[in-house]
């Protein structure tokens, strides 16, 4: 009796910890946002407005984008950065070029990407316009928890309590 109330007790902790160590997402939630009406940097005049999923680890994250400019004519170059650990799960250009027309003022762009691990992930975008400037905007993907992983680097303290981070550094003596 005793051992089989120790092998419920095992088997109960063991399946309590595997729940906690993997997050669900029953459903995908929708992340939205844009950067239209925000304060914008000088650069390029365009505009982006984004809706991506919150799914589970392996599932795809839907990925929708609008581009969007007050430009007639000439050409929008966009470049496409996925962080570490994100996958595109088909065919993503890294580099394009959207020719820009006086009746359309958005551009969309969709794809699919997934992750192995829980996490919060970026797709970063570099967009430039000739004679207009840059304009860099970063889309989250959330993954299982969706929580940011950060390397941690030791804290210090001086000896009068202010904070500091010791990186490694490499000197070179060069004697002549």
């Amino acid at each position: 009796m005793k051992n089989i109330k120790t092998l419920l007790l095992v088997s109960l902790l063991m399946g309590t910890t595997s729940m906690a160590m993997t997050s669900k997402v029953e459903n995908p939630e929708l992340v939205k946002g844009t950067s239209i009406g925000k304060y914008a940097k000088p650069g390029a005049p365009v505009d982006i407005t984004y809706i991506t999923e919150h799914v589970d680890v392996g599932e795809e994250s839907h990925i929708h984008i609008v581009l969007s400019s007050r430009m007639t004519s000439g050409n929008m170059h966009v470049k496409i950065h996925l962080d570490k650990g994100l996958e595109a799960n088909e065919t993503l250009a890294k580099s394009m070029t959207i020719p820009m027309k006086a009746d359309k003022g958005e551009y969309p762009i969709d794809f699919k990407v997934s992750a192995d691990e829980d996490g919060l992930y970026y797709v970063k975008f570099l967009v430039s316009i000739k004679k207009k400037g840059f304009r860099a905007f970063a889309v989250p993907v959330y993954v299982g928890s969706g929580v940011l992983k950060n390397s941690k680097k030791s804290i210090q303290k001086t000896k009068n309590g202010e904070n500091i981070v010791v990186s490694p550094a490499q000197e070179t003596i060069i004697k002549k």
